[in-house]
């Protein structure tokens, strides 16, 4: 028989208690840290050429400081428990909304060809960044709510316009790299949707059918000069397959153990172009070489499986869903990034997360890690616990 003043509730209604804390996935901190200052000092090489030891404050220091305030994000999630995103996660979602719209109008900033961004005084920010946050918090939240009825065609429609409706705008930009990774985000979420497998596999099939339309209708001449280069960039060598060869010769340049601080001879030459973003995985294989880039891959690999670990101790399919759409953004940018720069995929000007230079990048993904934090920090059920006499 229950006795008053002899059990208590294990866990705060709202704040995170001590005993929370114990469920930190520190492993997954640490790795982001790793990852973190890996790009600092390479992004610091990449930028601070051709004498990085005179420059000491650069895009390199300032994705540090960016670092230091992102900790303050990251762990803002993390204290809060994920489970009361739900109650904002559609004004969230709407305001993610009209950030894209506001970027096509004269608030919107034009870089390298694509208008996708808003200067805000100290820097340039990408709405379709954050937007990430809130397009998984609002998909994951809907098939949450709708359980098993997402096998009904409506449903799983509905669940694909959540995702669509960003995207489209951040075609609209033209920015075809992050629609590649909003459209990752959608399949890696069938994973955990309850849904009709009659109906991920009609998804697959109409792929290719997509993909044509896609080609024949919304692509740009110059977007389908990219995915051609792409795999043979001898067909246009000065122009859209330059980047790609020269990123080649500096990771092949970079040997067993890199050639230090200042990089291969493509980076101290200034022939490889966006080094600090879209191609600093080439710029750090100059620096660290074979060995280095290993380490960053074994990192990269570690921060995908404890996101996947998040995945699997979830209590429910809201926190489950958000860590498998995390998982699957962060394999997805750094196969796409590696892939570019080797000459398998596509220049599509996506970061490598946490070392690219870029602070809506790395301010999107510390808030992710935040909330797969708050996610593991909440997986054990609240219960009763009788009190020491």
């Amino acid at each position: 028989m229950y006795m008053p003043g002899r059990h208590k509730l294990n866990v705060p209604a709202y704040s995170v208690s001590t005993d929370r804390w114990r469920d930190f996935d520190w492993m997954l901190f640490l790795t982001m840290g790793v990852l973190m200052a890996f790009g600092t000092i390479s992004i610091w090489s990449a930028v601070g050429l051709p004498n990085p030891a005179q420059e000491l404050f650069n895009d390199g220091t300032k994705h540090l400081l960016f670092g230091i305030i992102g900790l303050g994000i990251m762990f803002f999630f993390a204290t809060v428990d994920y489970r009361y995103l739900e109650a904002v996660v559609w004004p969230l979602y709407a305001g993610g909304i009209l950030l894209l719209l506001a970027v096509q109008t004269p608030l919107g900033v034009t870089v390298g060809g694509a208008q996708n961004w808003i200067n805000v005084g100290f820097t340039l920010i990408q709405p379709s960044e954050f937007t990430k946050i809130t397009t998984v918090l609002a998909l994951a939240s809907y098939c949450a709510g709708q359980g098993y009825e997402m096998r009904r065609l409506s449903n799983f429609v509905i669940a694909g316009l959540i995702v669509a409706l960003p995207s489209g705008l951040i075609l609209i930009g033209p920015d075809l790299g992050q629609t590649m990774v909003y459209i990752a985000i959608w399949f890696s979420s069938l994973m955990a949707m309850r849904t009709s497998k009659l109906w991920i596999w009609l998804t697959v099939i109409m792929m290719p059918l997509f993909g044509l339309f896609a080609w024949q209708f919304v692509l740009q001449e110059y977007q389908k000069t990219r995915l051609r280069v792409s795999f043979n960039p001898t067909i246009d060598e000065l122009g859209a397959g330059y980047q790609i060869i020269q990123a080649r010769t500096a990771i092949g340049a970079g040997g067993i153990f890199g050639e230090g601080i200042r990089g291969g001879t493509q980076s101290t030459l200034n022939l490889l172009g966006v080094a600090e973003s879209d191609f600093i995985f080439a710029h750090a294989s100059g620096m660290f070489g074979f060995v280095g880039m290993t380490g960053l891959i074994i990192a990269m690999v570690i921060l995908i499986w404890r996101c996947l670990i998040v995945a699997e101790v979830a209590r429910d399919q809201f926190g489950q869903m958000i860590a498998i759409c995390a998982a699957g953004m962060f394999f997805f940018q750094a196969t796409l990034n590696i892939g570019m720069n080797v000459g398998l995929m596509p220049v599509a000007g996506i970061t490598l997360p946490f070392v690219s230079a870029g602070v809506s990048s790395l301010w999107t993904s510390m808030a992710f890690i935040g909330i797969l934090q708050s996610i593991r920090m909440h997986h054990r059920k609240l219960g009763f616990q009788p009190l020491n006499s």
